[in-house]
């Protein structure tokens, strides 16, 4: 009989929990898109040692400061950085901001995340932000390394992966239906 009252107890506070907190009930049963988590590093050797960052980037960073999107493939990072970019894994982009489907197609191919995929199933758009992140880094992007798009100014190095189309556009959609349109 005890068990009964503990039950129907429960029951009866999950929507008053729910109440309480703002959330509503369908909140459990619809999938979030636009969650992200933040990581950091002291140096670049950790962060690639400890797979924070991709192999390519250089030793000598420090004060690594990561955003990475928790649902996909999108990541943003910086670092403190004045040195050049020696890896093999990167390549120089013909016109500065403005990857050709080429230079992608070759990059993406080039990367074990993104190697099956075309480039037009990779989204160009970054959805993922930081205070640290310049307001368009994309668009100062000089090298692909691999999936990342990258760029170094002002003795920093900042990376950019996007994300997967599909995903990009639920995010979007998740986002729009938070502003109610």
């Amino acid at each position: 009989m005890l068990k009964k009252k503990y039950l129907a107890a429960g029951a009866l506070a999950l929507p008053f929990a729910l109440l309480l907190t703002g959330c509503s009930g369908s909140d459990l049963f619809v999938d979030k898109y636009d969650e992200s988590t933040t990581r950091t590093a002291k140096t670049s050797e950790k962060a690639v040692a400890d797979g924070v960052l991709p192999d390519w980037v250089p030793s000598g960073g420090t004060d690594v400061q990561l955003v990475q999107r928790n649902t996909g493939a999108e990541r943003i990072f910086m670092l403190n950085y004045d040195g050049k970019l020696d890896s093999d894994q990167c390549k120089a982009l013909e016109t500065v901001g403005n990857p050709t489907e080429a230079e992608l197609a070759k990059a993406y191919a080039s990367d074990p995340r993104t190697k099956n995929l075309e480039p037009d199933e990779i989204s160009v758009t970054r959805t993922l932000d930081a205070d640290w992140w310049p307001a368009d880094g994309q668009s100062e992007t000089t090298d692909l390394c691999g999936r990342f798009w990258v760029h170094q100014s002002e003795g920093k190095l900042y990376a950019f992966a996007p994300d997967m189309v599909a995903q990009v556009q639920a995010i979007e959609k998740e986002r729009a239906a938070k502003e109610g349109k």
